[in-house]
């Protein structure tokens, strides 16, 4: 999840917002908010500086791939983690799992 993250930053991927995805086969609705943070120096690490470039389309792709793999897997979700880079953005990924429509 954070080389994509870094993968999409470096491609000029717009955060504080949200993605949905909606699923017809057995994999469950999921939203994913991505939120940048303040970042603390005293704690952070540098991110991967050769993670790939990708563009926001690709990056959505790549996000509904990784979410599919970790539903087969058995990933749990309704909740969030936070990574935290040296670079100043720091940002915290919440996976919700919504309601059938």
């Amino acid at each position: 999840m954070k080389t994509l993250l870094v993968a999409a930053r470096r491609g000029g991927a717009t955060f504080d917002r949200s993605w949905t995805f909606r699923h017809d086969d057995d994999h469950p609705d999921l939203m994913v908010e991505v939120t940048r943070l303040v970042g603390d120096p005293d704690t952070t690490h540098s991110c991967d500086e050769y993670a790939p470039t990708m563009g926001e389309t690709e990056f959505e792709t790549e996000l509904s791939s990784l979410l599919r793999s970790a539903s087969r897997s058995g990933i749990g979700f309704d909740r969030a983690w936070t990574f935290r880079c040296a670079d100043g953005i720091d940002l915290m990924v919440e996976i919700t799992r919504l309601a059938k429509r």
